[in-house]
């Protein structure tokens, strides 16, 4: 049978009751048909079945579906090609309706007995009157009911409500749980849902319990001293400072730049030693060409002429290292910066533009982590008596001869001088043809 069955069913009149139409029907054998009858409602997948009686040899099977499934249905089914057997029990009879919800209806039996594919629905006249005429070219002697030919006897429906009893009765092939109603699926699920989150709830929190015991004994047993210091250890490997050697080796590199090469007038020059290179912006004077300035500047510098009127120029810094890894040793606590190194500043304040210095801020500081049980990472909390270097970023403004007399901590890291050519600036104590601004990065312990 197939798995989606057509079929409708009529409602009796007076009664919740409905007549079926368009049941599969097939022949049972063996000795207890009612088992054999089950056995094949069972193989076909059907929802219900009937039979003419415990002897009969016909079953008829049906897929139920929608509210028919359900095992508490108010409405209890009847198969109308079985309750049309029972009224001729005796030759071959044909019956011929029009359903309500469309269609036509067929149905054969024989001495009281429905026959296989002989209770079928067609989907409009033509095909039914098609039908017909092969089941007339059968069983030629057959009485006719409900059609328009000659000879036909009439029949309705209605007429089948009297034969609505215990052999036509549909009963259900087995329990499943689509027959459950919706209600009480929601019902079980609620209920379902509370063990489970109520499950879920206890096995969390004693899990949670176990986990801080864990963690809090692999605190106890974790060297957080020894993690931190080589943290630290790390990071002041991978950070340069330059102190004041770093910040000579700048003025040098500067000085050493030329003003008018080749009739070019200097604009900007300055140098980075992160990166270990000078550069610098010429503007053409008169007389002046490219290769005037080429023939000037050191055969080393590598020389671009963006425009007509100017020129830029790169090279390397000399290669006296004055940078080095930051020492943890030397880094001075914020106390002695405010002491030592701020009032020297301020000494130098009257030969200073301007002075800015951010506030600190911790050092991106790589935390260590221990691997818990599970897999995960743990970070590792600073031990009370360590503490992580800040920074403080500053920008000083000034004559560059001013720059001469600053004294830098060797925990400095300098980013980059830049000095300006300003031949009609008139000189005074806070400036100057050459004016700089200094760029770095002070390291402080907090405490």
């Amino acid at each position: 049978m197939a798995r989606q069955q057509r079929y409708q069913t009529i409602p009796i009149a007076g009664t919740h009751n409905a007549l079926v139409v368009g049941m599969s029907w097939q022949a049972v054998l063996g000795q207890d048909l009612t088992a054999a009858a089950m056995k094949a409602a069972h193989q076909a997948g059907a929802t219900h079945f009937t039979q003419a009686g415990p002897r009969s040899l016909v079953v008829g099977l049906l897929i139920a579906q929608g509210r028919d499934r359900r095992a508490k249905a108010k409405t209890r089914l009847y198969s109308a090609a079985a309750a049309f057997a029972q009224l001729y029990r005796h030759g071959t009879h044909i019956a011929f309706a029009e359903l309500p919800q469309g269609g036509f209806w067929i149905t054969v039996a024989v001495d009281g007995t429905v026959q296989t594919g002989g209770d079928r629905i067609l989907p409009d006249a033509d095909a039914a009157n098609q039908a017909l005429e092969g089941l007339l070219q059968r069983y030629r002697d057959a009485v006719l009911h409900g059609t328009d030919r000659p000879g036909a006897a009439p029949f309705q429906f209605n007429q089948l409500a009297s034969q609505a009893n215990t052999q036509s009765s549909l009963r259900r092939a087995a329990f499943r749980l689509s027959m459950i109603s919706p209600m009480w699926w929601v019902v079980f699920g609620l209920i379902l849902a509370y063990v489970a989150w109520d499950t879920v709830q206890t096995w969390w929190q004693e899990k949670q319990a176990q986990e801080r015991q864990r963690l809090e004994a692999m605190r106890t047993a974790v060297d957080a001293h020894a993690l931190w210091k080589q943290a630290l250890d790390s990071w002041a490997r991978s950070t340069k400072a330059d102190g004041e050697a770093g910040l000579n080796r700048l003025l040098n590199a500067v000085a050493d730049v030329p003003v008018n090469p080749g009739r070019w007038q200097l604009a900007e020059a300055s140098c980075q030693p992160a990166a270990g290179s000078c550069s610098a912006e010429y503007v053409r004077g008169l007389l002046a060409d490219n290769n005037s300035l080429r023939a000037a500047l050191p055969v080393s510098w590598k020389v671009s002429f963006p425009t007509l009127g100017t020129a830029k120029a790169s090279w390397p810094m000399d290669e006296t290292r004055t940078t080095k890894p930051l020492a943890l040793a030397a880094v001075p606590v914020a106390g002695d910066l405010d002491r030592i190194w701020i009032p020297s500043w301020q000494a130098l304040s009257p030969a200073l533009q301007d002075v800015k210095l951010d506030p600190p801020k911790a050092v991106p500081i790589r935390v260590p982590n221990i691997q818990l049980p599970n897999g995960l990472e743990q970070p590792v909390p600073l031990p009370a008596d360590m503490t992580v270097p800040a920074m403080r970023s500053f920008t000083i403004n000034a004559p560059l001869r001013s720059f001469y007399g600053l004294a830098l901590p060797d925990s400095t890291a300098l980013t980059q001088l830049q000095v300006r050519y300003q031949p009609d600036t008139q000189p005074k104590l806070t400036a100057s043809s050459f004016a700089a601004t200094l760029e770095g990065v002070l390291y402080v312990q907090p405490r």
